[in-house]
């Protein structure tokens, strides 16, 4: 009963994402905190991970967590020094640095679920 009910949970927290549309806003108001709002696109992941959610973890779905957060985190690290590139060396705005901030924040979530739902349905 409780997996269900986490299970519910989980996909319920998928609707979050669309509070991630508030981010452009930015385009009307002008205010860079409004960018901050892309990286509720993230939630759109709990809908991939409620999927699987309700199985028991077994020995294959604790490497496919493995593996799937190596990828994602892996992608994330690249994202991030591009990042401190871009900025260090003066071709990013402030305005872009947040923006590009809450989508690598948004990505990673996104690339584990994608990643650990193609890995689970192998």
């Amino acid at each position: 009963m409780s997996s269900k009910r986490n299970r519910q949970r989980r996909s319920y927290l998928g609707f979050l994402g669309f509070a991630g549309f508030i981010g452009f806003s930015y385009f009307q108001d002008q205010n860079v905190a409004s960018l901050s709002f892309l990286a509720y696109f993230g939630f759109f992941a709990y809908f991939w991970i409620a999927k699987i959610a309700d199985q028991m973890p077994d020995e294959r779905y604790l490497e496919n967590v493995a593996k799937a957060k190596s990828t994602a985190f892996d992608i994330a690290i690249i994202e991030l020094v591009a990042l401190n590139l871009l900025s260090s060396l003066g071709f990013a705005g402030e305005e872009l640095l947040v923006a590009a901030v809450a989508l690598c924040f948004s990505s990673l979530l996104i690339i584990y679920a994608v990643k650990f739902y193609l890995l689970e349905e192998k």
